[in-house]
């Protein structure tokens, strides 16, 4: 089959925006999914009972508001169906001993939350939201375009008004950071946990802006959820694509790549269908799978070396229940619902989960937790009345017995988790658990091939594979080896998680390639109506 100027392999999020971008600047997209619908990790599944609606991976949408995309609202988005809800509190961080932390929309009363352990913490807070002001352009900028040599990074990094100061700060761990700026124990927990929340270790160098970043992204725009359902992004970038003529089509594995003198011409899918592109392919196929799509042959021995040297982040555990109530927790205030809560007792905690994460054991003393109920703001969720509870925490895809152990054993881990969980609750018990879905780490890489070894952030955000370096030193740019083919997705700059960036990145080095270009495609006016 012929007639497309480019093909998508895979509809996750930034697919999805690359695709919007190239369909409105008037180029004839295909978009190929493997899956039996679309989104990839920004999807949802009825995966406990009948109207039940649950994000088997991302729910929060919290980094692809300071994206141009939505800062600008450049494809217009919400035209489209897509509402984004701020809840408040934004989350909330429960202690086993009482204590408690909540962080506000209000930037007062989150300093005055922080006062109650520590005044000087308090005001330590309002210091590194000021010096985030300062650097946030600098780091928006840099992540909102292809990588650059790590030379010239450091020389707009010093460009700053912080100047060396931000760049040792880039150098720092995000611990060290912390452990700096903040006295008080709860409070170190607190934002440690925060900076954790792109799964990245924070005692690795150069994780010294999650520190700052992440906090002040939660402090501003809230824990973030579109309305619906995490897939509620993904169906409204479809609209546009299909508005401007595009075609999106489901259980499409693909199985080859084809390319003739050096450049990629064509997809095959599992059931034997022939796609032409006539101008380019955009894959989200994990690089760790792309070779055995395209052949070896066509990738340079570096490039091969490269992917070879490729490392997962760490990894999920995830139990989604349905419930009969919404779970409440423990604070200063008395017991309460909230949209977010996070648990982490202390740096040593963390320093644990790090420890045996490392050695592949499954250690459930103190673990560090996620808890999801959006149904507390957006009820139409779940049945009136009920709720949809996600339970997460970070446990080794690669067991000491095998990654297969873990459908022996995830029945029973997902247990102790709930009950370790549960303290922090004067109601959460499986008294009020109607159904339950357990996805180990194992899971989450069989419902979805882009979660390489169980992680869903495409790989490791370590130095030697951020910025210019990722996927690999030399084509880092959206560009592979194999002409007219580009990488897209979580495995490009700037990394995982629901920011789009690597999506809209992409369209801007594909629409140039193209002879387009991103502000065409933002430029032009439609007439039709969503």
């Amino acid at each position: 089959m012929s007639g497309y100027d480019i093909i998508f392999a895979g509809a996750g999020h930034n697919n999805l925006v690359t695709a919007a971008y190239a369909a409105k600047a008037g180029f004839r997209v295909l978009v190929l999914e493997g899956a039996a619908r679309i989104g990839g990790n920004t999807t949802c599944e009825e995966l406990t009972l009948p109207g039940y609606v649950h994000d088997p991976c991302a729910t929060a949408h919290n980094l692809i508001q300071s994206n141009p995309l939505m800062r600008n609202n450049e494809l217009d988005l919400d035209r489209y169906g897509l509402t984004y809800l701020s809840p408040d509190p934004v989350f909330t961080m429960p202690f086993l001993d009482g204590a408690s932390i909540t962080m506000w929309r209000d930037l007062d009363r989150t300093c005055a939350e922080l006062a109650r352990f520590s005044p000087p913490d308090a005001k330590a807070y309002r210091e590194l939201l000021a010096d985030w002001d300062v650097m946030a352009p600098v780091v928006n900028a840099e992540r909102a375009m292809p990588p650059q040599p790590p030379n010239e990074v450091d020389a707009l990094t010093r460009q700053s008004a912080l100047g060396d100061e931000m760049l040792t700060i880039r150098r720092a761990t995000a611990l060290d950071i912390i452990k700096q700026r903040f006295r008080e124990d709860h409070v170190r927990a607190f934002f440690a946990w925060i900076a954790f929340m792109t799964l990245h270790p924070l005692d690795e160098s150069e994780t010294g802006l999650m520190a700052f970043s992440l906090v002040a992204g939660r402090q501003r725009f809230s824990w973030i959820v579109p309305e619906g359902g995490s897939i509620q992004l993904p169906m409204a970038l479809a609209r546009i694509i299909d508005e401007h003529g595009g075609t999106i089509l489901t259980s499409k594995p693909i199985v080859r790549i084809d390319v003739e003198n050096g450049h990629a011409t064509a997809v095959e899918t599992s059931d034997g269908a022939r796609y032409q592109a006539g101008k380019a392919i955009v894959s989200t196929i994990h690089v760790k799978h792309l070779g055995g799509l395209v052949g070896e042959e066509h990738l340079p021995d570096a490039y091969r070396a490269g992917v070879a040297r490729w490392e997962p982040n760490l990894t999920m555990f995830a139990t989604h229940y349905a419930t009969s109530e919404a779970p409440r927790f423990n604070t200063e205030r008395g017991a309460e619902p909230s949209v977010t809560v996070g648990a982490l007792e202390s740096l040593e905690a963390y320093d644990a989960m790090l420890a045996a994460y490392r050695s592949g054991r499954i250690d459930l003393k103190e673990p560090v937790f996620l808890a999801l109920t959006p149904t507390v703001i957006d009820p139409s969720r779940a049945p009136a009345g009920r709720h949809t509870f996600k339970l997460v925490s970070f446990l080794p895809y690669e067991l000491a017995e095998g990654p297969e152990h873990w459908d022996q054993v995830k029945g029973e881990v997902s247990n102790v988790l709930f009950d370790r969980f549960a303290r922090l609750s004067p109601n959460l018990s499986k008294s009020i658990v109607l159904a339950e879905h357990v996805n180990s780490p194992l899971d989450l890489e069989r419902r979805n091939p882009a979660n390489w070894r169980g992680s869903c952030h495409g790989g490791a955000n370590s130095p030697e594979q951020s910025g210019y370096f990722r996927p690999v030193e030399g084509w880092s740019s959206y560009r592979t080896p194999v002409a007219g083919l580009y990488q897209n997705g979580a495995c490009t700059h700037p990394g995982g998680s629901v920011s789009g960036l690597p999506g809209r990145n992409c369209a801007g080095i594909l629409l140039q390639d193209l002879g387009s270009s991103l502000q065409e495609a933002i430029a032009r006016k439609d007439t039709a109506k969503p």
